[in-house]
C-alpha cells in the first residue's frame, strides 16, 4: 500500500504551485528517461516560439536573483528573439537559445538541445577525445583519449596545436572565445571555446597540425567519436603513506564507496582529496562528505533563494537556508587533510572545498577553482525535446564569501607549466605530499597519531 499511496501523493503534488512551488516533483526523472515534451511533426516555428517563451519566462520569474545579476532581461529578449526564431537550423536554434541564458554569466543556467540531452542521458560525449589549454599564447595539448583518433595519430600531451582546418589555431580559438556563450568566469567560458572545436556529431572530421617539442610536425585528419563518460573513482595509499581519493563527480551512487575508502585509510597520517576537474553534482553528497571530516557539528554554507525562504515540498522544508553539518564524532576522519583543485573544480566541489577551508579543517592546494557555485533543482523539459537548467540557489561560505564568479583561491597555489604536461609531472600532488610531510615533521606527534589510527 505504501508505494501506491506515495505515487498518488506525488501525482497530486505535480503541477501544484502552492504545494510544490519549485516544481521539484515535476522535474524528477528516472535515469535514462528522455524529455517528455515531444517534437511536433507540424508547425515547427510554433514549438520553437513555445520553447523560447518557456526559457525566457522561467528565468524571468524563477531565477534565484530577482535582479538577474543586473542584466536587462527584456533587452536580451529584443536581441535574441529574432535570431533564435530565424535560426538556420535546429542546432543553431538551440545554440542561440543557450547563448541567451549565457548572458547571465552563470554556468548553471543553460539550455541543452535534444542531442545534448541524449548524450547526458547515455553518459556519452561526442568529441575528438582531445583536451587543450591556452598557455602563454599557444594551445597546448593537455590530454588525449587512448581510443581517440588524435592518440592513434601520435598526438601526445605537451604538443602544441598550430593550425585547425588550415587556420591558425590561436586565431580560431580567440575568435571562438569572443563568440561562445558567456559563463561564470573567463576560464569557465574557455571550456565553451574548447567544446566548439573538439565536440560535434560522430564521424565529422577536423584537420589539425601539431608541433612536437623538437619542432617537428604532425598533420592529421581526425574524426569525432562517441566516448563513454561514466563516473570515475580512485582510491589508494600513496607510497608516501598518505591516503588518496579522487572522483569525477559528486554522484550519490559513489558516496558509500568514497566513505568506505576514507574509513579504510584512517591509519595513515593524512589524506588528499583530489577534486581537480570534478564538475560537481549533488549538494547533499558534498555536505555528507564534508561531515566525515568533522568530529563536531558546525554551520556550513548559507543558501540564497529568490524569496529568501527555504525550498519546500508540501510546506515541508527540503533544504534549510543555513546548512547544518552534523559532526561524525568518533567516526570522523580527523587527520591532516589536503584538497586539490583547479579551474575544472566546480559547483559541489567548491561547496565542499570552501566549507572545509573556512572551517580550518583542510588546506587547499592547486589552482583557483571554476567560480561556478550556484544550484539548480533539476532539468525542465522544453518543447522540441530540449531541456533548461536555471539557477534557483545561491551560496555563501561559512565566512561569508561568494565563490560564484570568483573561484576559490587555494592556500597554496601551484601554476602549471607546459613542461609539467609534457613530462607527465604532477607538481600539485607533489606539493600536497610535501606540505603534509612538513606538517608532520614540524609536529612529530601527528606521525604517532597516524600510526595509532
Amino acid at each position: 500500500m505504501r508505494i501506491p499511496l506515495l505515487l498518488l501523493f506525488l501525482t497530486l503534488l505535480n503541477g501544484c504551485a502552492v504545494l510544490d512551488p519549485h516544481n521539484i516533483i515535476g522535474r524528477i526523472k528516472v535515469a535514462g528517461t528522455p524529455s517528455t515534451v515531444p517534437v511536433p511533426e507540424m508547425h515547427a516555428n510554433e514549438w520553437k516560439r513555445d520553447a523560447f517563451e518557456e526559457v525566457w519566462n522561467t528565468v524571468n520569474d524563477k531565477y534565484y536573483d530577482a535582479k538577474l545579476n543586473g542584466l536587462d532581461w527584456n533587452a536580451m529578449r529584443a536581441i535574441y528573439e529574432p535570431q533564435v526564431l530565424n535560426a538556420s537550423d535546429d542546432d543553431r536554434y538551440w545554440e542561440l537559445l543557450d547563448k541567451m541564458t549565457g548572458e547571465l554569466r552563470d554556468s548553471h543556467t543553460r539550455v541543452h538541445g535534444p542531442k545534448q540531452v541524449a548524450q547526458q542521458r547515455d553518459h556519452e560525449t561526442h568529441s575528438l577525445g582531445l583536451g587543450f589549454l591556452e598557455m602563454n599564447g599557444v594551445l597546448v595539448v593537455s590530454s588525449t583519449h587512448p581510443e581517440s583518433d588524435p592518440w592513434w595519430a601520435g598526438v601526445r600531451p605537451g604538443m602544441t596545436i598550430k593550425t585547425i582546418d588550415g587556420e591558425s589555431a590561436v586565431v580560431q580559438y580567440q575568435r571562438l572565445m569572443a563568440e561562445v556563450r558567456d559563463s561564470s568566469t573567463p576560464w569557465a567560458r574557455a571550456r565553451g571555446a574548447l567544446r566548439k572545436i573538439v565536440a560535434g556529431d560522430p564521424d565529422t572530421s577536423i584537420t589539425m597540425t601539431f608541433v612536437r617539442m623538437d619542432g617537428t610536425e604532425i598533420t592529421a585528419t581526425m574524426k569525432r567519436r562517441k566516448f563513454r563518460t561514466p563516473p570515475e573513482f580512485t582510491q589508494r595509499v600513496l607510497p608516501s603513506g598518505f591516503g588518496y581519493v579522487r572522483f569525477s563527480n559528486f554522484v550519490g551512487s559513489m558516496q558509500s564507496d568514497i566513505l568506505q575508502a576514507i574509513n579504510s585509510m584512517k591509519g595513515g597520517p593524512g589524506m588528499i582529496v583530489d577534486l581537480r576537474n570534478n564538475g560537481g553534482g549533488s549538494l547533499d553528497m558534498a555536505n555528507a562528505l564534508a561531515t566525515k571530516f568533522l568530529s563536531e557539528s558546525q554551520k556550513g554554507a548559507r543558501v540564497l533563494t529568490r524569496t529568501g525562504k527555504p525550498v519546500t515540498i508540501a510546506f515541508i522544508p527540503t533544504m534549510k537556508l543555513q546548512t547544518e553539518l552534523k559532526g561524525n564524532k568518533q567516526a570522523a576522519y580527523t587527520k591532516l587533510l589536503v584538497i586539490l583543485t583547479n579551474e575544472g573544480s566546480a559547483s559541489a566541489s567548491e561547496i565542499f572545498s570552501s566549507t572545509l577551508q573556512d572551517l580550518g579543517r583542510a588546506t587547499v592546494i592547486g589552482q583557483r577553482s571554476c567560480g561556478c557555485l550556484l544550484g539548480y533543482l533539476g532539468y525542465a523539459d522544453l518543447p522540441g525535446g530540449g531541456q533548461l537548467a536555471y539557477s534557483e540557489l545561491g551560496f555563501v561560505t561559512p565566512k561569508g564569501r561568494r565563490i560564484e564568479g570568483e573561484g576559490l583561491k587555494p592556500d597554496v597555489e601551484i601554476k602549471l607549466a607546459r613542461e609539467d604536461i609534457l613530462f607527465n609531472r604532477d607538481r600539485v600532488l607533489e606539493a600536497a605530499e610535501r606540505f603534509l610531510q612538513e606538517k608532520i615533521n614540524a609536529q612529530p606527534e601527528l606521525k604517532t597519531k597516524g600510526k595509532n589510527g
